[in-house]
């Protein structure tokens, strides 16, 4: 399979053979391994894949799959594709999938003042970068706490619109201190 990241192997290990007739029974085995990582995953990049995409995230978005792993960096608008052999060479998986995602209403949209190198994939997507005001739906209205987030979706989002996020306080954070300690080293 050539559509989706992946990886395959196959054998095939003789079971019988008929000397007379020159016939040969073989069994056939494939394995097909697929990445562990969906769209809209919230990935954490190894030290020298970051390092190889010229200093991305490492915290980044997965925004699509093919036969690429399609990643953005909400933080400077930077878009890459990482190809079967590098990912396969450096394997990671998502801290959070898309299980996690807790629902927000988005209070206000503000442009932000930093200017982004904005990449051709980048704005296909329509990916504008923009500082929202969200508040936890379960929360809304109980009391006043809210988060002022980047994003990478200002081209979409409007005020009073329903969001999903990840909410990063209530994620377990021994992959990302994990992360920390090792990224570190």
């Amino acid at each position: 399979m050539r559509n989706f990241v992946s990886r395959s192997k196959s054998s095939k290990q003789l079971i019988s053979h008929d000397a007379k007739n020159n016939a040969y029974n073989y069994k056939h085995t494939f394995i097909l391994e697929l990445a562990p990582i969906c769209r809209d995953d919230l990935v954490i990049l190894p030290k020298k894949v970051s390092k190889d995409l010229g200093g991305i995230g490492p915290l980044v978005i997965v925004y699509k799959i093919s036969t690429f792993v399609h990643i953005v960096d909400i933080h400077t608008m930077q878009t890459f594709e990482i190809d079967q052999v590098t990912y396969w060479k450096n394997e990671f998986s998502a801290v959070c999938s898309r299980e996690r995602l807790s629902e927000f209403v988005v209070l206000s949209v503000e442009d932000t003042d930093v200017d982004c190198n904005v990449s051709r994939a980048a704005a296909r997507q329509k990916f504008k970068l923009v500082t929202v005001q969200l508040a936890k739906v379960e929360d809304f209205g109980v009391n006043d706490k809210t988060f002022f987030v980047k994003t990478h979706l200002g081209e979409v989002l409007n005020y009073n619109d329903h969001v999903l996020g990840y909410d990063l306080e209530k994620i377990n954070v021994t992959e990302i201190e994990d992360f920390s300690n090792n990224y570190n080293n």
